[in-house]
């Protein structure tokens, strides 16, 4: 039994469209603003570049393995068992959260209605018994959607996805036209300008927001042609989505009353209401726009939760194919669904709920996993093109000699920005499992390929020092751009170590196709 080929290049784009626009477009501009101000708006251009050729690497590696849940297998194909466990691994850790952080929001915006569904602790929303139980209902049903195949989940995702891009739009463009404050965009941060713009890249929801562009590889084994249409598919999702999340930090940036920055962007506080954009609605008596945007609540983030309680049950069944993780996780039910994998993914995204101390702060977490887990993708192109030099390829990164070290300093610079606590926190659930594996492994006598993956715990453990020398609270405080040098030095000398470490032949272990 094989996973069904029925997604078209509507279908991926839309669920590229759907990952990308859930809770960031409630919740990011705010965030964004208060830590950059106006700045926000070259944050976002910055953000949109780093996403953009993170896409273009990951375009020709979709083309090269084009199955569900490749980013999961990618860096197991170059770089052997090991580095394939690191690499999927801080994948579903950020997957499997995913559907937990839009619930969250989801109910926090719900609350303004119902506030019996959170509580306010140490001054942030937390879930009440009542509002958990209603969250893990919700997953519920996002599994049982998801477990009745890939043409139910593309009926849901393709539906949810109009409203996810009118709504957006249709709310920027009012609230521009009503309240167009423009003296606000001329009005000081509160902080050091520089050093707000790129941090609000990582720790304001924007990377978190952009990067949903992974979602046509995670589903590539389910599209009809997947090596035209998986990188398609990625740069016309990732396209949509930030012109709108460009629009939207505009029309925020501006609807903001003036007599609110008094004491700058920083000092910006509109966390009543259930959401800082139904706050701006009812400051200028929107009703009608607060009514759809509980609605908004309700469809945008659901949206997204229901496709990543699929993507993340993908990742966990091609490990399982591949070895990595128990292979109970690869079996798939009549309808082609890695079902035991999903109900594991609806499991571990419930016990999350419980976690949360408040959308940013995970966010951040999330983020630097997440891109930790894609700055392999750089150094496993380089490999693969000499691995696999004759592999089909329906998109080739033009001067992919310079892109791919350009594109690996982007990640460290980003991974960086997301915050010493947040990176410190990503090392840390990602080395303690790699660590039991490896003791698993060589106990069952299995060659883990361990020499291919040396340049992890090398990368990793600079980080964690660049951190603690450079980060915020470090022993040394540099300037942005004397940071941003040692980063992107680190990565320079890191990058040549791990393309050269990379195994001789691709891994036999990796599945090309399903």
């Amino acid at each position: 039994m094989a996973l069904k080929r029925d997604l078209s290049l509507t279908s991926l784009t839309l669920a590229v469209v759907t990952g990308t626009i859930g809770s960031g477009w409630l919740f990011a501009p705010y965030f964004t603003a208060k830590i950059a101000g106006a700045g926000s708006l070259l944050a976002w251009c910055i953000g949109g570049l780093m996403a953009f050729l993170l896409a273009l690497v990951f375009a020709e590696l979709g083309s090269v393995v084009p199955s569900s849940g490749a980013l999961a297998q990618i860096p197991l194909l170059s770089h052997g068992r090991l580095s394939g466990f690191i690499g999927g691994w801080a994948v579903w850790l950020s997957y499997v959260a995913l559907p937990a952080i839009e619930l969250l929001a989801l109910l926090d915006y719900l609350s303004s209605s119902f506030p019996w569904l959170t509580v306010q602790i140490n001054g942030s929303d937390q879930l009440t018994s009542a509002g958990h139980a209603v969250a893990v209902l919700l997953l519920i049903l996002l599994c049982w959607i998801n477990l009745n195949g890939v043409r139910s989940l593309a009926r849901w995702i393709n539906g949810l996805t109009w409203w996810k891009l009118i709504v957006p739009v249709g709310v920027a463009l009012t609230l521009m036209l009503i309240s167009s404050h423009w003296g606000n965009l001329q009005l000081p941060v509160g902080g050091t300008e520089g050093a707000d713009v790129v941090k609000a890249v990582g720790s304001g929801g924007i990377l978190f927001s952009l990067l949903g562009f992974r979602t046509a590889m995670d589903l590539a084994g389910e599209a009809r042609n997947p090596s035209r249409d998986v990188p398609l598919a990625m740069g016309l999702g990732l396209g949509i989505c930030l012109a709108i999340y460009l629009l939207l930090q505009l029309s925020f940036l501006v609807s903001v009353p003036p007599e609110d920055l008094t004491n700058g962007w920083h000092s910006l506080n509109l966390t009543a209401h259930g959401g800082p954009i139904i706050a701006l609605a009812m400051g200028v008596g929107l009703t009608w726009m607060v009514t759809l945007l509980l609605i908004d609540a309700v469809v945008s983030p659901g949206a997204t939760a229901l496709t990543y309680v699929g993507v993340s049950a993908r990742i966990s069944w091609m490990m399982g194919e591949c070895g990595l993780v128990p292979r109970a996780l690869g079996q798939l039910n009549r309808q082609g669904v890695p079902h035991v994998a999903l109900i594991l993914s609806t499991l571990v995204s419930a016990l999350m709920l419980s976690l949360g101390p408040g959308w940013q702060s995970i966010v951040s977490f999330l983020t630097s996993t997440l891109i930790i887990a894609l700055a392999t993708g750089p150094i496993s192109l380089m490999a693969l093109r000499r691995q696999l030099p004759y592999a089909p390829r329906g998109y080739q990164l033009p001067m992919a000699s310079w892109l791919c070290p350009l594109s690996f300093v982007l990640a460290t610079w980003a991974i960086s920005w997301c915050g010493r606590n947040a990176l410190e926190g990503a090392v840390l659930c990602i080395g303690i499992p790699t660590l039991l594996f490896v003791i698993h492994r060589r106990w069952l006598g299995i060659d883990m390929d361990v020499p291919s993956a040396l340049w992890w715990p090398l990368y990793l453990g600079l980080l964690v020092l660049n951190a603690e020398l450079f980060g915020d609270g470090g022993l040394v405080q540099l300037p942005q751009a004397g940071q941003l040098l040692v980063l992107a030095v680190m990565a320079l000398g890191v990058m040549p170590l791990a393309v050269n470490s990379a195994l001789a032949e691709a891994s036999p272990h990796a599945q090309l196709e399903g």
